[in-house]
């Protein structure tokens, strides 16, 4: 396969939209059966639970409908809680326990280790809870998820789930049938096709005979259309071409093999590990972006002489498989950016097929040594047997996610693994000792784990790690981790940093993110920056403070100047006394687009006065509990501010008033906040489309149920 080597062998497709609503929105043609399935959601019954089926074959649109339903502001209000899980043939109901858990209880933790059917009924007794059931295969599936989703709940509980098989939903129902999903009539498929296609504009009138013809040819198949629609993007716009996709498909009616084969054959050919390394997750699962990227370029799929370039490069490659249909963006972030994605199931089939047929090997040759090459065995959790024993000398990609059977000892199912690259074992908590088990693995590039302890000792030998991830209840300082010098991401939950003379000369040039560091006012110096010439983001908690807030009258953070490395693209500060001398630093940063500020705290009055001071290229400000009262800036603070975020800033009054004239604001945010904050931003809205005679500002207000 071959893989990402320079800027100028990729086609830069424009960015798709973000937004996730509007994503779903493309799948026309179902706002009746919207409606229809929303009501039945929402009414009352004489019963505490009852399941709504959506039915249909693979490619008819039943998750996509499901999901625009799931995410329907009607919805998100009538529920105390929601939760989403894909089901899939393979399943496993302590799993599906925790991820509906895992959901309902945010940042509580919760382990597979914990009695889970108890937690379980404890959580959703007598509330009013919406469960999804994605792709659900199997009677014993629902079988053994009915223990827990029992009968004595809240009144209005619904569970709601997507199957190819009638017979299963015929099974699960309890007092409302199965909703059969038809077929798209022509004239949505065409609506469908050209969505797609022209992204909002016309379509050209040399096509508009052709055009219906081809989407008729779809016969109906949401997934169907949208895979076409991504053939004929990167088709010249020509009446011919596109009659000859039309009876391609013609000839080989439901054979949408072909049109996946068509499909992936057209893309590029650094596309393609990348879109098969996204089948081996499970159908319909959420895949967050930003770990995709990472693990993408661990496995060496995105490559380029600069270094540098190489998440820009990842992410370009992520947005044109989005604007060519086999992904599709299911969540987004606050800022608008990607959060997760998904593949489309029949994608993902194909893809899986596709390995098979290769015998799950493909030979790579690496960009910087051509007389060299590296044999790859991709493997899910399906594959993951004895077959594998005495294959040391080959590479494995495995599935980020795969099935751990013995969650204790993970380790042991990866012994004939040397040469693995990515291990993500966030979902595990590991309370054995580590020390000997990363002996074996001096290839990883990427390395997540969850530790009851974790010394950064038992990871130094890993010369080519780039990402390390921990959560861990006590970390282990060491100067090793200065000494790892191709760490591109580390990301430790309060990790605290310290500097050693011994390691004064010691440069990160690769590091871009570092967090959560902990640190005092006094390592805060430009010489220690220096040591991360190129930090990109970064999250910081000053811990000098001690443990209470109100004896803080005088922070160290007054008497600094500059304190915060140069160019930073995103800040993360927390628990922390927000000084003026702070606030001029960060302003201070040429290339900040991204600013989060929690647990902020001010030393006497509770007023934030922004003054003089200008952010130039900041687009995102998320404040979350903020302690402060009053917020004034002036026009010019914020000239390039896209999204503003305000969530759990119990005593603040109101939004300055300057925000009216922010051209560039197109979201203003309000989650748990007083009443007048929430009329402040509405008010702000009013008050720009009334001066400038239009506003694409949005405006959400959000409020935690108190019940």
């Amino acid at each position: 396969m071959a893989k990402l080597t320079d800027m100028e062998d990729i086609e830069i497709c424009p960015k798709p939209s973000m937004d996730v609503n509007d994503e779903f929105e493309e799948v026309v043609g179902f706002d009746d059966d919207v409606e229809i399935i929303s009501e039945y959601l929402k009414r009352r019954t004489s019963t505490n639970l009852d399941v709504i089926s959506i039915v249909g074959m693979a490619g008819i649109g039943k998750t996509a409908l499901a999901r625009k339903i799931y995410n329907s502001n009607s919805i998100i209000k009538h529920f105390d809680v929601r939760a989403w899980c894909s089901v899939s043939q393979i399943y496993d109901v302590r799993k599906l326990l925790l991820e509906i858990l895992k959901q309902i209880m945010c940042d509580e933790c919760v382990t597979a280790e914990d009695d889970l059917y108890c937690m379980f009924r404890k959580r959703l007794m007598a509330r009013r809870f919406l469960i999804v059931l994605d792709d659900i295969w199997e009677c014993k599936a629902w079988d053994n998820l009915q223990l827990c989703v029992g009968s004595n709940y809240g009144k209005g509980s619904r569970v709601m789930v997507t199957t190819r098989n009638e017979k299963l939903a015929m099974h699960m129902r309890q007092h409302t049938d199965p909703y059969s999903l038809p077929f798209l009539n022509d004239e949505k498929s065409w609506e469908l096709l050209q969505k797609k296609v022209f992204q909002g504009e016309n379509c050209p009138s040399e096509l508009s005979n052709v055009g219906p013809l081809v989407a008729k040819k779809c016969r109906g198949l949401p997934s169907l259309i949208i895979m076409i629609a991504g053939i004929l993007s990167s088709k010249k716009k020509e009446a011919d071409l596109w009659l000859k996709v039309a009876y391609d498909i013609c000839s080989h009616a439901f054979e949408t093999e072909m049109s996946l084969k068509t499909s992936y054959d057209h893309l590029a050919n650094h596309l393609k590990p990348c879109l098969i390394y996204m089948a081996l997750f499970p159908k319909s699962y959420e895949i967050p972006v930003s770990d995709l990227l990472e693990w993408w370029i661990a496995e060496e799929f995105v490559q380029n002489i600069d270094t540098w370039r190489l998440e820009e490069l990842s992410e370009i490659c992520l947005y044109d498989l989005v604007s060519r249909n086999p992904v599709m963006v299911s969540k987004t972030r606050s800022n608008g950016k990607m959060k997760c994605c998904i593949i489309l199931d029949q994608v993902c089939e194909f893809c899986l097929r596709k390995i098979t047929e290769e015998k799950f090997m493909q030979l790579i040759v690496p960009y910087s040594y051509p007389e060299e090459q590296r044999l790859c065995m991709y493997i899910h959790d399906r594959t993951m047997t004895s077959d594998f024993k005495g294959s040391d000398h080959k590479e494995f990609i495995v599935h980020p996610k795969f099935r751990i059977l013995d969650r204790k000892n993970p380790f042991r199912l990866l012994n004939n693994l040397r040469l693995v690259r990515v291990l993500h074992l966030l979902d595990i908590y590991l309370d054995n000792s580590l020390s000997a088990k990363f002996q074996s693995f001096p290839h990883l590039r990427y390395l997540a784990i969850f530790a009851k302890a974790f010394d950064l000792k038992w990871v130094s030998h890993l010369l080519h790690l780039q990402t390390l991830r921990v959560r861990s209840s006590y970390i282990m300082i060491s100067s090793v981790i200065w000494k790892m010098s191709k760490l591109r991401h580390v990301d430790i939950n309060k990790f605290p940093v310290t500097v050693w003379e011994e390691e004064d000369d010691i440069v990160l040039d690769h590091l871009k993110t570092l967090g959560m560091c902990c640190m005092s006012v006094a390592d805060m110096t430009r010489k220690f920056w220096d040591k991360f010439p190129y930090l990109e983001e970064l999250k910081l908690h000053v811990n000098e403070f001690g443990d209470h807030v109100s004896d803080y009258s005088n922070s160290a953070l007054m008497n600094l100047d500059t304190i915060l490395p140069s160019r930073l693209k995103c800040l993360s500060l927390s628990e922390m006394f927000l000084t003026h001398e702070l606030v001029s630093s960060i302003a201070e940063l040429r290339y900040l687009e991204t600013l989060k500020l929690s647990e902020i705290y001010f030393a006497g009055e509770r007023y934030w006065d922004l003054g003089d001071y200008t952010f130039e290229k900041l687009k995102f400000l998320k404040l979350h509990r903020v302690f402060m009262t009053k917020w004034s800036c002036r026009e010019e603070s914020f000239p390039c501010l896209e999204y503003l975020v305000i969530k759990s800033c119990p005593k603040l009054e109101g939004i300055p008033e300057a925000f009216v004239y922010n051209i560039p604001l197109e979201l203003i945010k309000v989650i748990d906040c007083s009443d007048s904050v929430g009329n402040s931003a509405l008010k702000i809205k009013k008050e720009s489309e009334e001066y400038y005679g239009f506003t694409s500002l949005k405006v959400h207000i959000l409020k935690k149920d108190k019940r």
